[in-house]
């Protein structure tokens, strides 16, 4: 479950706000208007992130099988994620 307030209601809530994010809400914090940032559990899995990111790599191996290509290796796809990382 997410909820998006405005930056005034976070400074003025904010133990609220950690309440709510300690029982598994994400809080989606915005400045006139537009989402500037989000508060999620710590450590806990994105379940949303992780369905869309395996959407896109089925995609991916989809357009991967459809153009005649080979399959990625582990190596290829082990090298893709550590070339991605900061």
């Amino acid at each position: 479950m997410s909820a998006s307030i405005t930056a005034f209601e976070a400074k003025t809530r904010f133990g609220e706000l950690l309440d709510r994010v300690e029982r598994g809400e994400e809080v989606v914090i915005s400045r006139r208007d537009k989402p500037i940032a989000r508060i999620v559990p710590e450590g806990r899995p994105r379940l949303k992130e992780v369905a869309a990111a395996v959407e896109r790599l089925r995609a991916l191996r989809a357009n991967h099988s459809s153009l005649g290509m080979k399959p990625l290796t582990a190596a290829e796809i082990r090298e893709a994620i550590e070339d991605d990382r900061p």
